[in-house]
């Protein structure tokens, strides 16, 4: 039987990081509608049959061009909550600032007084207090 389905799905594009978010986007908008009495189902569904489309798809360049599109679209905002994530995590421990020059977050130790910092990206040293 694995090998029936190995050779059916020879060729075909499968799953990949769009096609998890459009299962995700497609249960999350059902259970919504189903909570708040919403007529999003079709949408749902309609969800559903794009992903089914793109998992048995055998034009593999066009599914991986539109995954590509889809993580650079996705990048910055996941760079964004990791950056959050990591503020909440190291609050206690540690400062968090943005090089003047390249805008770049930089992390420094809290309580240290007046330091000298140096940007890893633009070598721009700057003095801050901590």
């Amino acid at each position: 039987m694995r090998e029936r389905f190995v050779r059916f799905m020879y060729g075909r594009y499968g799953m990949d990081k769009l096609g998890i978010s459009l299962i995700v986007a497609s249960m999350v908008i059902t259970l919504l509608s189903s909570w708040f009495r919403l007529d999003l189902i079709i949408v749902s569904y309609a969800l559903l049959i794009w992903e089914i489309f793109r998992y048995f798809s055998k034009n593999t360049n066009k599914r991986s061009l539109e995954n590509v599109k889809f993580l650079s679209l996705t990048a910055d905002f996941k760079k964004r909550f990791s950056l959050v994530k990591n503020k909440i995590r190291d609050r206690k421990t540690h400062r968090y600032f943005e090089c003047t020059t390249c805008h770049n977050n930089l992390r420094v130790p809290k309580g240290k007084g007046e330091i000298r910092v140096t940007c890893p990206v633009c070598k721009t040293i700057t003095i801050i207090k901590t």
